[in-house]
């Protein structure tokens, strides 16, 4: 998520920003969204990464490389929504 709000900061113009993290079972869901300018339509990572921005690539890349995933979408009015999704590491249960 640090990745995410850093591009909210750099880049998306935005006046508001809305980061939530949920768990189910075993997975740990964030989001982040915001109400700025948003991706260009259709745009690409390759088109990001071709462009030189590394950054949501990255972010990509580390969450498949937890066994998870990451999508960066346009939001419907506007903005840029990203979801990530990882496994949790398993608990460690304790006895008396």
């Amino acid at each position: 998520t640090t990745e995410a709000l850093d591009n909210v900061h750099r880049h998306a113009h935005a006046t508001h920003v809305e980061v939530t993290a949920a768990v189910h079972a075993d997975r740990l869901h964030l989001t982040v969204r915001d109400d700025g300018r948003g991706l260009p339509p259709g745009t690409t990572l390759e088109q990001l990464r071709g462009n030189g921005h590394f950054g949501l690539l990255g972010m990509t890349e580390r969450a498949e490389a937890a066994g998870g995933r990451a999508v960066v979408v346009r939001g419907e009015n506007g903005g840029t929504e990203v979801r990530v999704d990882v496994p949790l590491p398993p608990t460690t249960e304790r006895t008396a």
